[in-house]
């Protein structure tokens, strides 16, 4: 039962299944993440080089 005098107090719980503080890439995923970048790919997580380089013109060619 709780107690009607007492301060009320959230407790956040996390599942266990989200405590792992270690984020392992597995060995495939490595090796693509490797092999796109040494091709030019847009690589997952990383900043779209060719996207950066199209939204960062002007709209409207100089004369």
């Amino acid at each position: 039962m709780s107690n009607p005098g007492g301060k009320w107090q959230r407790q956040g719980v996390i599942p266990a299944s989200r405590r792992s503080s270690e984020c392992r890439v597995e060995p495939i995923y490595e090796s693509l993440l490797h092999k796109w970048s040494a091709q030019g790919k847009t690589v997952p997580g990383r900043p779209d080089q060719e996207w950066q380089k199209l939204v960062g013109r002007d709209f409207w060619p100089r004369s």
